[in-house]
């Protein structure tokens, strides 16, 4: 009776570390509020929820992309880094944003060194 209890109680902490670390990886990247937010009206890219969890969905065209859930957070990170190397350009302390034409549409002064180095990162952009 003893080895079952530790049975069971060795299977219930295995599956509670695996959930754990389940949930760490399907947690999406740290995001600087300000800029982030400020560039979601020029990003294409959207999520969109379904039954069986979320959609990610383009204003430019008719992608629809359906990955799985523990996947989502990270395949909208690579669709909006793609869309920043290519719209997003910074000049001096000034981030300019870019339209498919390559018309300057908008430009957001960095507040700090911090936003400027996440955007970086974050973008891949120099």
């Amino acid at each position: 009776m003893k080895l079952n209890n530790t049975i069971m109680l060795a299977l219930a902490i295995l599956f509670f570390v695996l959930g754990y670390n389940a949930l760490q990886d399907a947690k999406p990247t740290y995001k600087n509020k300000r800029i982030y937010t400020a560039l979601q009206p020029y990003n294409p890219y959207y999520l969109e929820k379904r039954v069986g969890g979320f959609s990610i969905l383009s204003k430019e065209d008719d992608i629809k992309e359906k990955p799985p859930i523990t996947e989502v957070y990270h395949r909208l990170e690579q669709l909006e880094q793609g869309w920043g190397m290519q719209h997003l350009k910074i000049v001096n302390n000034k981030l300019e944003i870019y339209d498919n034409n390559k018309k300057l549409i908008k430009t957001i002064v960095f507040q700090n060194p911090k936003e400027k180095k996440w955007t970086q990162q974050y973008y891949n952009i120099k």
